[in-house]
């Protein structure tokens, strides 16, 4: 049984965890945008700010895994559920976890659809700079083994 102090703290933990997700969420759906709209020049800010909170959602991630491994659990989504099954004042934090699992389902569909967006991006881009080279007759071809082909 968990004192109030250590319940407060996992509390803190999911809490940071969830406002952290958010903002997460909030910079997809502006990279979204940025790619709808062909601004790839605005591109590079959003990326930064995609990376400072990746690395703050993985350090959160780590002082909730460690918490769950001080108490005995596994550091999991397993350990979690099992954590939180075990304790008889846990309505609150099985809602800010089942808001959380939510959110981070929401988050991996957002960011696979906008890597899916820069892939075809990409994709455009060789397509468009081969036509360019073929039209002023530098075509370089490679094979399959990266061998150029002339």
């Amino acid at each position: 049984m968990l004192e109030n102090q250590d319940f407060n703290e996992l509390v803190s933990i999911l809490e940071n965890e969830m406002k952290t997700t958010l903002i997460f969420l909030e910079i997809l759906h502006e990279e979204r945008e940025i790619l709808t709209q062909g601004q790839i020049n605005d591109l590079d800010k959003v990326v930064a700010d995609k990376a400072k909170i990746i690395d703050e959602l993985e350090a959160i991630n780590e002082q909730r895994s460690q918490y769950l491994l001080s108490h005995g659990y596994h550091k999991n989504k397993a350990g979690m559920r099992q954590w939180l099954d075990e304790q008889p004042f846990g309505i609150k934090l099985h809602e800010l976890w089942d808001q959380l699992i939510i959110l981070a389902k929401q988050a991996k569909q957002e960011n696979q659809t906008n890597g899916r967006a820069i892939s075809l991006q990409l994709q455009y881009n060789q397509r468009s700079y081969l036509a360019l080279q073929s039209a002023a007759g530098n075509i370089s071809l490679y094979g399959p083994k990266g061998q150029v082909l002339i």
